[in-house]
């Protein structure tokens, strides 16, 4: 069974984050003011960091690492199955966009990409194109 989960920027997520049981900030906090009372909530503070930049500049100080991603697999994988999911990052479109895929690929058992597929129509509020962040996604594939 699918569950409802979409990504989006901070700002957007200050205005609906009220509608939803969880939600996971990536990079960017959102204050406790934006939350519904009860929601579940897991911060990560890591930077946009990519597979190429990390291979440029030989630094990976503050990008996702392997603990973050299990982080967030077990926080999805601990909410119930009505609970309504959102995830956001500053932007919207890449540490979001990844954190969803592996959302539903634990939460609905998706593969990546069926994941992948269904990313589009999971953005909110609008049709931003989603850049999943590559080294959240290639962590999350090496820990499958």
């Amino acid at each position: 069974m699918d569950t409802i989960n979409h990504f989006t920027d901070l700002y957007a997520a200050e205005k609906i984050a009220k509608n939803y049981d969880a939600v996971i900030s990536l990079g960017h906090k959102l204050d406790s003011k934006f939350l519904k009372e009860g929601c579940k909530y897991l911060f990560r503070d890591f930077d946009d960091v990519s597979l190429e930049e990390i291979a440029m500049i030989g630094n990976s100080h503050n990008c996702p690492a392997e603990h973050d991603i299990r982080l967030i697999i077990e926080f999805v994988k601990e909410l119930l199955p009505s609970d309504k999911l959102l995830i956001h990052c500053y932007a919207g479109y890449s540490r979001s966009a990844a954190g969803l895929l592996i959302a539903k690929c634990e939460r609905d058992k998706k593969t990546i990409y069926e994941a992948r597929n269904e990313l589009y129509d999971s953005r909110v509020p609008d049709k931003l194109v989603p850049c999943p962040n590559n080294m959240m996604v290639h962590t999350y594939l090496m820990i499958k």
